[in-house]
């Protein structure tokens, strides 16, 4: 009778441990998928970046504003 009360106990502790962990990833969101961003290189140091955080000067892409600067006083 001991043994038989042992496995119903850990089969109930089993169901309710698989219960709890279904509810958990039932929760969680999907992550957001986003699609991917173009890529365009510094005019002056060559670092690749989004167009999105570029810097767009004559044509140009500037990774920052100091190499947008060097590149425009370098200009003649």
């Amino acid at each position: 009778m001991k043994y038989f009360f042992l496995i119903a106990l850990f089969f109930v502790v089993l169901w309710l441990w698989r219960k709890a962990k279904a509810s958990r990833a039932g929760g969680e969101s999907p992550p957001v998928s986003r699609t991917p961003e173009s890529m365009v290189k510094c005019a002056h140091c060559g670092v690749n970046q989004p167009v999105s955080e570029s810097i767009l000067t004559n044509g140009h892409y500037y990774c920052c504003p100091a190499h947008r600067h060097e590149a425009e006083s370098r200009e003649p």
